[in-house]
């Protein structure tokens, strides 16, 4: 299962009713299930039916972003700008097509 962590500024800027979602856009290149990972803070009332669970309550995942993040170890932190709230991820900018093309995320084959 996957080793998601929340900083303790991800978890304070998390409201009551509100969980991280990793979210998945294709990118569609060619025939592959190519595309990039995106994480914001969404209601629960407002999961995707498909959502699954990434290890702990408050972080979910749509069905091919889960997939990828199964066995990796990501650290989800927020950043206020003014009102808003940003929450990142360790991940590379490219993890998702990364991921797509078999190249681990956390190194090793480049």
């Amino acid at each position: 299962m996957s080793r998601i962590t929340l900083t303790t500024a991800a978890r304070e800027a998390l409201r009551a009713d509100e969980v991280v979602f990793f979210d998945w856009h294709a990118t569609g290149l060619c025939c592959a299930d190519a595309g990039e990972f995106s994480v914001r803070p969404l209601r629960r009332s407002n999961l995707p039916r498909r959502a699954r669970r990434l290890e702990t309550d408050l972080v979910y995942a749509h069905p091919v972003a889960w997939v990828h993040l199964a066995e990796l170890p990501v650290m989800v932190d927020c950043r206020p700008l003014w009102r808003w709230r940003r929450f990142t991820t360790d991940l590379p900018p490219d993890a998702g097509l990364r991921c797509c093309l078999g190249r681990p995320v956390g190194g090793g084959n480049r």
